[in-house]
């Protein structure tokens, strides 16, 4: 067995693969797998490199800004992924609803963008942010996130 990089020419020989993780995943959130036929045409090209982009919504009272949402959209090959990156608000305007305007409008511009996959990631006890995020259809999943540091 060989273990070496995949070229940009052959990534389409991984396509299978990808179809088989698709279908797992939604198996393993408690959803009816997508047919394969589906998945395929959803699917676009795997791409060698990818760029990024950062959206930013700030809710206003005049020239003041109240707190912020940041997005990032970005597609590693497997279809354009959302995250939702930082959502912030003033202390003194919380409690309105305003956390949850700006991650709906984050929810927004996911569809308007025909985006595959989005997150967020945040303390379990930031119940604020938790009701925020669930109101706009986040769920929780389960996944364990490992981090590696040199």
């Amino acid at each position: 067995m060989v273990i070496e990089p995949v070229a940009e020419a052959q990534l389409e020989q991984i396509r299978p693969l990808l179809l088989d993780l698709l279908q797992a995943e939604q198996v393993a959130a408690g959803e009816t797998p997508a047919a394969r036929s589906d998945l395929d045409s959803w699917l676009p090209r795997t791409r060698a490199s990818f760029e990024g982009e950062n959206h930013i919504f700030a809710a206003r009272d005049g020239d003041r800004v109240l707190g912020f949402c940041w997005c990032v959209l970005f597609d590693p090959g497997t279809g354009l992924e959302g995250e939702v990156a930082e959502l912030y608000v003033r202390p003194e305007a919380r409690g309105d609803g305003l956390a949850s305007r700006l991650v709906e409008r984050a929810v927004e511009l996911f569809a308007d963008r025909r985006v595959t996959f989005a997150c967020v990631w945040t303390r379990a006890g930031n119940e604020p942010a938790l009701r925020a995020y669930r109101g706009a259809g986040f769920a929780p999943t389960d996944q364990l996130i490992l981090t590696w540091y040199p």
